[in-house]
């Protein structure tokens, strides 16, 4: 209280003491004439007041007392004001806590005696009320009066209106619960009463241990009872009777709040379980007991049982309803305490749903339920009291079946509520089935209750109950068992799942909304709760904690067994009761399968399947069209009613309460064909229906297990009818060509739907990301069942449903990140539809498979942490073992696939590139030519850019890829581009050595067949061998391309073999060889027959031909690896049998009949050759063998010359046969590799190998024409040429080695005779012969005889015709006659002064000159030229006038030859031309002058001697004979010009005669007789006659001869003295 400890000297004291003193001073002034005692009462109260205030310590309750007794006198006037105004007082000191325990008995008293009077109830009802809230002094008899008083209050009368007893009934409501909060406040230790203040009760019969507060409480309780039951009260003494709903009422309020006391205070359990159960069931007996006169009022629309006649039993509305309140109340708070009571309670409360209790009570009834089933704690108690134990009441599974029943007898009278004129859709939300239509009046948020009839406290009738009001309760009473289930067994979880799930808006979002994400949440609390372990413990051991984890894990299950229960107790009630609602439900259809979908999730966690495939049964017939058939769907819908009243449902008819969408044909199916239907009609619900079904899928994964087959088999059905096709991916679309073939009528409004439905569908597959992998794993099975009956129904060519494979897909897809769980089960399934021979499962089949493939490494690219090698092989093993099926469109997909993989993921595949090899490899030629190209693209990538990525262990496998794709037979193009990409691993093998060296150091897979090898020397010798099988080929193309690749990368990247490698690499390339020479041999020579639309040059038109090609690669590569590394090879394993090898196939090659072969052989020999000559080696024995081997070689080949240029006689019915003979080329390149073998014989060659080289050569130039021939020139350098380059050679050799002399000259003048019909290499061999002889004249004595002659029949067989030189070289160069012409003067030159000195010796010599001095003089085409007048000097210089003289028969034999030649007629005879006249002429004046010289200044004496013709010169008639010509064309008479032959002749007498002038002149003096000089002068008139005449003095004629002559004659005008 505010004063307890106050003083009077408190400034808020003294105001209310003023306050005080003025109001007593007012009430002393109101009485002072009528109450004088009063007013003197006043007076003193003052006097007492204002003493206090004085004293700033006295307390105020000094004189509570004594001022409280005028107020009480003035209550006790009768005079309304004065009471009324002191009540006004009393109030005042109330407020401000003025008023202790004596006081306030004081004023009760008072105020009871007023309330008997009936005065001012309203002011009394105040200050009772104000005199019990602000303090806690109103005890015992006290309360009991203050109660009293209030109570008679509330019963109205004549003397009290309505509004007094309601402000009575809501003073005592008031009281009542103060009353028990001091008793809760007393328990509870908050409150202390003291002992002084209660007073003494007369007839209290309370329990003796209670507390003060307890006491009255228990009173009060106890009393209210006695009331309700009809009984006086015994505590409240002078109540006997209070309205019945008053004092339930007031039992409500007690109940309601004050429940704390029922539970701490023993006593008042005691009373509530013995006597207000009691009271409760006494009442509820006459509603129990009644019947509706009518059996339809619990049709909506039927007569109210408000309407019916009174009947003795008949239950009232207010009281019903109040003790259902109080019913609702104790199974709420008290069902802990009152098991059996509760038990009797809701049995009672069941009955009033029987179809013959009146509306309101039904109502009432759900609404009271509708309260309970919004707590779980609540029904988990009902559960766990009544339904877990062995011999009691399933009252929880009574509840539900009850609101089943319910439900289903609502519509139990057809056609009783149907709308009239109603033969459309009803607009309002609401539930219409067999022609009952029950609108939906009332909603409830989830979790809330909101009673209408049970809250109708001031209503004395039975209200009319809303149409379709129960339905809407019973309706949310199965959805709110539902949740509270579902809150049961998830707990906090399911607030959670429920906030996801309402999300609608979000329902296109990637917001996962599984529930199984509790197996997330749960691994994470496992983990909290182990690092929170030890904490728990207290840091005790696991031993001591083990009561505590007993303990922990009975509670666990017992927890689990309590929601087993539930589950078990009502599903069967709830899945008949929503199948109803949501058969007849018309705009809530949403929220009702929603529900099934918590029941179905909720019981599938728990583990009970039956009550989830029920569930899920439900939600899968609500998505199907009436009367569709579905086999999986049979077993769950034969579940029995949970309750006997149930009818057999009739046959579904056309449902026109929901707008038809789409009209499609059904899903073909294992039964016959006429039991099914021919097309079923979609509604708008059953759209609604596969959403829902769709989200349960997609949310409850988890807990599904072997109900996905049911829920995947609905919606395979579904996308069928919907015309759904798979896509992309595997999710479903809607093309407009797909769904108006499907459809037989559609809407656009599910058109528009159709994307979303599939977006949903989707969605279900990629939420399995969230699933456990048992649950994975039951999903995959039910898909490969499904799919499996798909293949089943394929196999009788029947248009089967890609439902299953594209969801395998997606599921795959999804869960990426535990591909070791899924992969396999999906892909080889996927792996049998790949096999079906149905081509759309097939297309599908290896879509998915490509789709996953490249989707697991696509996900392994982005997360790189999940990458090993057994995943890498794990994703590529499915496309792989696409290799072993036989379709083509597998198989090309296949290939598409890996291409794209290695165009993107390259890089990626790690361990599996020996599976995509094997993918690429396996390819063949039964295989189409496409198919062939789209795996060499593949390969082709692999070989160019991802060398790097298949890593060393796969470089054979690539290998093997390439060969393969070059040997197969489709398509030439990649066979030769196949070959090309050998050359890319070898550069790829060459560039990486090192890092390839490092990483197949442990690996012995690359060519097992060389294990002694180098690791990558043997992967090496496996290109090679590879490149080396091509090389043989049919195709030439192929071998042609190998063969140059082969070679190509031997020469770049021999360096990187070892030794062994290169023995190893020649035994892979002779045996090569071999199988080619074989392959030659055999080749037919028929022209190949290739179409009309290819052209083949006549070169490669036969398979001979094409081999010949394919030899000379094969060849002429084998010899640039010789020339290229031979000094290596010389020291690799046995050299010699490899030269000896090499060369043999040289020497085959070459004696071909074939141009391009054998010349290529000679290239190869020439190669091999002079890289042969390069090398360095210390051992002569090897050298030796090395040129012996190749001096043999090169002998076989030129002895063996093949010389067919014969032509040969063939059958009349055959070609004739075509000539062969070598080409020119081959015989220069023959020519051309002596001299490189030479220089390595030299010291060893002998005259026999002179001779044999000899002997070649010949042979070579012999068959010289009829190559040029075949060549069709002669251009280019003759072999003859070539040839005496090769005795040039060797004339060095001879003129070192004298032996060697007679077999050079011997070879070069049979060579020379060889040649001779080529004149310029004839001339050539004999100036080689003169040169030599020249270079050692004296060892060739005996030579020159026979090089003299072999000049005479050299000349002899040159044309005299000149052949008509075109090229300015040509003409700038001597001609063969002049050249051998040349020689000659040479070889005389050199020879004559040693024949001079040794006749003997050159006895041969000497016979043989003069013949051929002749021939040279005077036989075309020298006689007579300028080299005739060379020969003329050499025989004059050195036969005639040398010293010592030639023997004198040869001086007379040449002194004879110049005299002939210089008779001038001779000259004339044989001349065509004026240069070849001239040329005579000069050769005749040469003559002359050397043999007048000879005559006149030399002695011939010894060479004429005996003989007659001492005068070699002859003057005289030489004299005559001039005379006479110039006397025959100086005569006057005649006067025609000379003729050119005229002209010639006297010019060359004039020349004559001016030479013999001067050489007369010169002459030693008596050498000249006179009668020459006088015959001499006398032919002067006849010269200046002759120059008078003008017949030669013209043009062209004699002048200048003349005029030389004349000249001579000026030294003759004076005799010399």
């Amino acid at each position: 209280m505010a004063f307890v400890s106050a003083v009077t000297g408190d400034d808020s004291t003294k105001k209310f003491m003023d306050v005080l003193q003025n109001d007593f001073k007012t009430l002393s002034l109101e009485t002072k004439k009528k109450y004088p005692q009063i007013r003197e009462a006043c007076d003193e109260a003052i006097e007492k007041l204002s003493l206090a205030a004085n004293n700033p310590q006295a307390s105020l309750y000094g004189v509570v007392n004594q001022i409280l007794y005028p107020l009480v006198q003035g209550c006790e006037s009768k005079d309304v004001k004065i009471i009324k105004f002191c009540l006004g007082t009393v109030q005042r000191l109330i407020a401000q806590q003025g008023i202790d325990a004596k006081g306030a008995r004081h004023i009760v008293d008072c105020l009871f005696n007023l309330g008997q009077a009936n005065m001012l109830e309203l002011k009394l009802l105040q200050t009772a009320a104000l005199l019990m809230t602000t303090s806690d002094l109103v005890h015992g008899d006290t309360l009991a009066r203050t109660m009293v008083l209030c109570m008679r209050m509330v019963t109205s009368s004549e003397s009290r209106d309505v509004s007094t007893s309601h402000a009575a009934a809501a003073t005592v409501r008031q009281l009542v619960a103060l009353v028990f909060e001091r008793a809760l406040a007393e328990a509870d230790g908050t409150l202390k009463v003291n002992p002084a203040d209660v007073r003494i009760q007369t007839n209290q019969k309370a329990p003796k241990d209670l507390k003060p507060c307890a006491v009255d409480a228990y009173l009060i309780l106890q009393d209210i009872i006695q009331l309700i039951n009809g009984d006086a009260a015994n505590w409240l003494s002078g109540i006997s009777d209070v309205p019945k709903t008053f004092g339930l009422e007031l039992l409500d309020t007690v109940l309601t709040d004050f429940s704390a006391v029922f539970f701490k205070i023993t006593e008042f359990r005691f009373l509530l379980k013995e006597h207000v159960c009691a009271l409760i069931i006494r009442l509820f007996s006459p509603n129990v007991k009644y019947r509706a006169a009518f059996t339809a009022p619990h049709i909506p629309g039927g007569v109210n049982a408000s309407g019916s006649p009174a009947a003795p039993d008949r239950p009232h509305f207010p009281v019903t309803m109040r003790l259902l309140r109080l019913v609702s109340i104790i199974l709420h708070k008290y069902h802990d305490l009152l098991v059996t009571e509760c038990e009797i309670f809701l049995s009672l409360t069941i009955k009033f749903l029987d179809p013959d209790k009146p509306l309101w009570q039904r109502a009432l009834a759900l609404e009271v339920l509708h309260k309970m089933t919004i707590q779980p704690d609540l029904l988990k108690s009902f559960c766990e009291c009544y339904d877990m134990r062995p011999h009691a009441t399933n009252i929880f599974q009574d509840i539900v079946n009850a609101l089943g029943a319910y439900v289903q007898s609502l519509f139990v009278a057809a056609n009783v509520n149907t709308q009239p004129g109603s033969t459309g859709v009803p607009q309002q939300a609401g539930f219409y089935w067999k022609g009952v239509w029950l609108p939906l009046c009332v909603t409830f948020e989830p979790g809330t209750a909101k009673s209408i009839y049970i809250e109708m406290l001031d209503r004395t009738e039975a209200p009319t109950i809303q149409e379709g009001y129960g339905i809407s309760v019973a309706y949310a009473c199965l959805i709110e068992i539902i949740r509270s289930i579902a809150i049961s067994v998830e707990g906090d979880e399911y607030y959670r799942l429920q906030e996801l799930y309402d999300d609608t808006q979000n329902d296109n979002d990637d917001k996962e909304v599984n529930s199984n994400t509790k197996a997330i949440s749960n691994k994470e609390s496992d983990q909290t709760k182990t690092d929170t372990k030890e904490i728990i413990n207290n840091g005790h051991s696991e031993d001591q904690n083990s009561n505590l984890v007993q303990k922990d894990s009975e509670a666990d299950d017992k927890d689990r067994q309590l929601s087993l229960q539930l589950i078990k107790s009502s599903w069967c009630g709830l899945v008949w009761g929503l199948s109803v609602l949501a058969e007849a439900s018309i705009g809530e259809l949403e929220n009702i399968l929603r529900a099934i979908q918590t029941l179905a999730r909720v019981s599938g966690k728990i583990g009970v399947t039956n009550a989830r495939d029920a569930c899920i049964g439900a939600l899968c017939r609500c998505a199907l069209p009436a009367q569709y058939c579905v086999p999986v769907l049979g077993a769950l819908a034969a579940l029995a009613c949970p309750w006997p009243a149930a009818r057999a449902a009739p046959a579904p008819q056309a449902d026109l309460r929901h707008h038809v969408v789409w009209v499609g044909t059904p899903l073909p199916c294992a039964q016959p064909p006429g039991q099914q239907q021919s097309f079923v009609m979609v509604t708008s619900r059953h759209v609604t229906a596969m959403r829902a079904l769709l989200q349960a899928a997609r949310r409850d994964g988890d807990t599904m297990q072997q109900a996905w087959l049911p829920v995947l088999t609905t919606l395979q059905h579904l996308v069928w009818i919907l015309g759904l096709k798979p896509s992309t991916g595997g999710s479903m679309k809607a093309s407009r060509a797909s769904a108006d073939a499907n459809a037989v009528m559609s809407t656009s409004a599910v058109m528009a739907d159709l994307p979303a439905l599939s977006a949903m569908l989707s969605r279900v597959f990629e939420a399995s990301r969230n699933l456990d992998d048992v649950a994975l794993h039951h999903l995959i099975d039910a898909l490969c069942k499904l799919s499996n009956e798909a293949m089943e129904l394929a196999y009788s060519n029947r248009e089967p449903s890609l439902f299953a494979v594209a969801k395998l897909l997606e599921t795959g897809l999804a869960n990426m990140h535990r591909i070791e769980v899924m992969w396999r089960p999906i892909t080889n399934h996927l792996l049998e539809v790949c096999q079906h021979p149905h081509i759309r499962m097939r297309e599908w089949g290896v879509e998915a498979i490509t789709y996953l493939v490249q989707a697991a490494f696509q996900y392994h690219h982005n997360n790189p942490t999940l990458v090993t090698e057994a995943r890498e092989r794990l994703i590529l093993e499915p496309l792989a073992e696409l290799c072993n099926v036989r379709h083509c469109d597998v198989r090309a997909r296949q290939l598409e696939c890996a291409a794209r993989l290695l165009h993107s993921r390259g890089e990626q595949l790690g361990a599996a590139w020996p599976l995509m090899m094997e993918i690429i490899s396996a390819i063949c030629d039964q295989h189409s030519e496409q198919l062939v190209r789209s795996a060499f693209q593949c390969a082709q990538l692999v070989a160019g850019d991802l060398l790097g990525c298949a890593g060393p262990r796969c470089l054979r496998r690539v290998l093997a890829a390439a060969a393969a794709f070059a040997r197969q037979t489709k398509e030439l193009n990649i066979s030769l581009t196949a070959v090309g990409l050998m050359w890319n691993i070898s550069d790829y093998l060459y560039h990486k050595r090192d890092k390839l060296s490092v990483s197949l150091a442990n690996e012995a897979a690359a060519c097992p067949e060389y294990p002694d090898l180098p690791p990558l020397d043997r992967l090496w010798m496996c290109l090679y061998v590879r490149l080396s099988e091509l090389c043989t080929e049919p195709r030439a193309p192929v071998r042609r391309a190998a063969s140059q690749t082969l070679f190509s990368c031997i020469g770049a990247h021999g360096t990187l073999l070892s030794k062994p490698a290169w023995w190893a690499l020649l035994n892979i390339l002779f045996p090569m060889l071999q199988q080619v020479q074989k392959q030659s041999n055999i080749a037919s020579s028929e022209k190949v027959d290739t179409g009309e639309h290819i052209l083949i040059h006549h070169t490669r038109n036969t398979a001979q031909k094409q081999w010949a090609e394919t030899q000379v690669l094969t060849l002429s590569g084998v010899s640039r690896v010789f020339h290229s590394r031979f000094q290596l090879l010389i020291t690799v394993g046995d050299f010699n049998r490899s030269w000896t090898a090499l060369l043999d196939f040289i020497v085959d090659f070459s004696l071909r009949k074939s141009h391009e072969v054998s010349v290529a052989a000679l290239k190869s020999f020439q190669e091999v050759v002079t890289a042969a000559g390069r090398v360095e080696s210390d051992s002569v024995a090897t050298q030796k063998r090395i040129w012996s081997a190749a001096w043999s070689a090169w002998t076989n080949v030129a002895s063996n010359l093949h010389t067919d240029t014969a032509p040969r006689t063939a059958p009349e019915d055959a070609k004739p046969a075509e000539a062969y003979s070598p080409s020119l080329n081959f015989l220069t390149t023959l020519v051309q590799i002596f001299p490189l073998i030479f220089q390595h014989i030299r010291p060893t060659f002998t005259p026999k190998d002179v001779e044999q080289l000899g002997q070649c050569l010949c042979k070579i130039c012999s068959v010289e024409p009829s190559a040029s021939l075949l060549d069709g020139i002669g251009s280019g350098t003759p072999a003859s040429l070539h040839a005496l380059h090769c005795l040039d050679t060797v004339h060095k050799e001879a003129l070192v080695r004298h032996e060697l002399l007679p077999a050079m000259f011997s070879a070069l003048t049979s060579l020379a005779e060889v040649v001779s019909s080529q004149p310029t290499a004839s001339a050539r061999c004999l100036s080689a012969a003169a040169g030599l002889y020249r270079a050692a004249p004296a060892p060739s004595a005996h030579i020159l005889p026979h090089l003299l002659q072999a000049l005479h029949t050299a000349v002899k067989k040159c044309s005299p015709d000149k052949r008509r030189r075109n090229s300015e070289r040509e003409r700038d160069q001597p001609d063969e006659t002049t050249q051998i012409a040349t020689l000659l003067l040479q070889v005389l030159a050199t020879g004559l002064p040693l024949a001079r000195e040794k006749p003997d010796d050159y006895k041969e010599f000497w016979e043989t000159l003069p013949t051929v001095l002749e021939t040279f003089m005077f036989e075309p085409p020298v006689g007579g030229s300028r080299q005739a007048r060379e020969v003329v000097s050499v025989v004059r210089r050195e036969v005639l006038g040398a010293t010592p003289r030639a023997p004198a028969q040869a001086a007379r034999r040449a002194l004879h030859l110049v005299r002939a030649g210089s008779l001038h007629t001779h000259a004339h005879n044989t001349a065509k031309n004026e240069q070849e006249l001239r040329e005579r002429e000069e050769f005749a004046r040469a003559c002359f002058e050397t043999l007048l010289q000879f005559s006149m200044l030399e002695d011939v004496d010894s060479i004429a001697g005996d003989e007659e013709d001492a005068d070699p010169l002859a003057i005289m008639p030489l004299l005559d004979r001039f005379q006479e010509v110039i006397s025959k064309y100086s005569s006057e008479d005649e006067t025609e010009p000379l003729t050119r032959h005229q002209l010639s002749e006297i010019s060359f007498v004039l020349k004559a005669i001016a030479t013999l002038t001067d050489a007369m002149k010169r002459a030693p003096p008596g050498k000249v007789d006179a009668t020459a000089w006088h015959k001499l002068i006398g032919i002067y008139p006849l010269i200046v006659g002759l120059a008078a005449g003008g017949r030669v003095s013209g043009v062209g004629g004699a002048g200048g001869a003349i005029r030389e002559a004349l000249l001579q004659f000026g030294g003759l005008l004076a005799a010399p003295l």
